[in-house]
């Protein structure tokens, strides 16, 4: 089968109506995003918007450590509670992952770790 039918095809990083998005999603219908307005219209100053597998799970403000590696992706979130994201076995899109992770915390340093 050509390489390109086995890729990963869900969009990393997008940007809508000036609001930065950058998620993942997984094989089990799991999924990580991040959401950061561009713009002071659309909340610049809230900060950083992290959900994760359900609206219920999303705040902001809430990431403390964010390491990526070859297989996924591993969080600390303020309270404590540690949230993984394993990327489905045809993810080909790390460097796609990267560089949207560094626009969004561009302003803050020292959260989001790359092991890859």
């Amino acid at each position: 089968m050509p390489k390109e039918c086995m890729s990963y095809h869900h969009p990393i990083e997008i940007i809508e109506n000036d609001v930065l998005v950058v998620s993942v999603l997984g094989v089990d219908g799991s999924y990580f995003i991040w959401q950061k307005g561009l713009t002071e219209d659309v909340g610049s100053d809230d900060g950083i918007y992290f959900e994760f597998d359900d609206q219920i799970n999303g705040n902001y403000n809430q990431i403390k450590e964010c390491t990526v590696t070859n297989d996924g992706i591993h969080v600390v979130l303020a309270n404590g509670n540690l949230e993984h994201f394993y990327f489905p076995p045809d993810f080909d899109k790390l460097q796609e992952l990267q560089a949207g992770l560094k626009k969004i915390y561009a302003e803050q340093s020292g959260i989001v770790e790359f092991s890859i």
